[in-house]
Parts: C-alpha cells; structure tokens; sequence
C-alpha cells in the first residue's frame, strides 16, 4: 500500500514539475521586449464591415481583487494590408446598439489558438465610421500595424477591428497580450509545490521497497552443567545401606 501511494503522488509531482517548468519558461523567454505575452497569431478577414470579440466578462468574487493586479496592461495587436484600420474596446451593450444590425464576423478563442471566426452575421452598413463614436474606452487607428493597450477593468467588454473609414471587407493579422505580473509567483510555486511532492512521494516509494536487513542467527547454547550432587547411598535387598569400605568411602 505504501508504494502504491508513493506512486501516485508522483504522478500528479511530476505534473507540477513539468507545468510549473513550462510556464517559468513562458514567463522568462517568451515576453515582448515591452513585457507582454502575446497569443499565436490569427489571419482573419470578412466581408463584412466589422470584427468583434465575443462579449469579455471581466470580473472577481472578491471586490478588493481588481481584475488589473491579476492580467496587467493588455494589448491587441492588428496588421492589416488594406485600408487603415481602427481598433477599439468599449462596453459590450454600447458597441451592441453600433453594431447591432451590421454585418460583421464574431471571433471565437481570441488570445488561445489564434484568432478564428465563430460566425458571422448577416446586416448592412455601420451608421458612422468607428472613430467618430464617443464611447470607445480606448482606440487607435492608422496604417499598418495598429498595437492598442488597456487597463482591464471589471465589466463587459468587446474589441472591435473595422475599416478606419467603415467600409466593408476588413482583414488583419491578430494578436492579443497581457502583462500577467502574477505568472512568476504562479510559476515558482507550482515549481517548488512539485518538487516537495516528488521528495515525499520518492521517500515513500524507497521506503516501500527498502529491504530488511538479515538478522544474525546465533547458535544454540549448550544446556547448562548440573550441579554437584552426592551419590545416593548403596542398599542391599533389605533396603539397608550398605557400608563400604573405607577405599570405597574415599571414592
């Protein structure tokens, strides 16, 4: 039983190990020279006048944990080869009443795999340009690479990439990041968490399979000498003792 549990701790210690090792990695190598880690990129393009995130719920159970302490600054990143474009992140029902009868593609697991289209919905044209709406919590617009960064704040939010002047057909190359301050910590105690259960479970599975030294037999004792007793006195037929002579005494 004890190599047994020994063997399963190890299993999940060297899990630990291995994940708190791939994000130190992470952490330590694979930042931008700003301090961000950014997804994998995602070529993505529509027909439509617009590219949205899904809604972002951004929030805590705990009101004294603000979201910012756990992402940092984040940032979106979009290239594109056309027309200039506009990036921006505003509420999500303030971009809805914008967008809500635009044609337009929603994009599923932004900052995971890459960008990629979830689906996309039929409507027609945006009432204004983008940069001339007053709600965007942040935005940038131009030609070519277009970087927009932001401090997360609890509520819903969605990014949106359209053409600078509202047209249709919108393409760009996507990139999300964040500064993530807490991933060293993350890191280091998922490290050391792993390297303390594999100790404990090798100790047990060494001692499980340890075995007991052989013990010494010892030989068996001789039986222990009587005592001197005196010889018991010679009878004759009658039961009488028989007295000897005094050689005999003697011996």
């Amino acid at each position: 039983m004890a190599l047994v549990l020994g063997l399963v701790l190890l299993v999940p210690a060297l899990g630990m190990l291995a994940g708190g090792g791939v994000l130190l990695w992470a952490d330590q190598s694979q930042r931008t020279g700003d301090g961000f880690l950014l997804s994998p990129s995602g070529d993505v393009s529509t027909d439509g006048y617009a590219l949205t995130s899904d809604r972002i719920d951004l929030g805590t159970d705990a009101d004294w944990v603000p979201v910012s302490a756990a992402l940092g600054t984040t940032m979106v990143r979009a290239t594109g080869s056309g027309p200039d474009l506009f990036v921006g992140i505003g509420p999500s029902d303030q971009v809805t009443s914008y967008l809500g009868d635009v044609q337009r593609a929603v994009l599923d697991d932004l900052g995971q795999d890459g960008a990629v289209i979830d689906r996309e919905v039929a409507g027609g044209a945006p009432a204004g340009p983008p940069g001339a709406q007053p709600f965007w919590t942040e935005q940038t617009s131009g030609a070519g690479r277009q970087q927009l960064t932001w401090e997360p704040a609890d509520g819903d939010w969605t990014v949106v990439v359209m053409n600078a002047d509202g047209s249709a057909g919108v393409s760009a190359d996507l990139r999300v990041g964040a500064e993530l301050p807490a991933l060293t910590g993350i890191a280091w105690g998922v490290l050391i968490g792993g390297a303390l259960l594999t100790l404990v479970a090798v100790t047990i599975v060494l001692l499980a399979v340890r075995r007991p030294r052989a013990r010494g037999q010892l030989p068996p004792s001789a039986p222990p000498t009587p005592a001197w007793q005196p010889p018991a006195p010679r009878t004759d037929p009658t039961g009488d003792p028989v007295r000897g002579s005094s050689r005999d005494q003697v011996t």
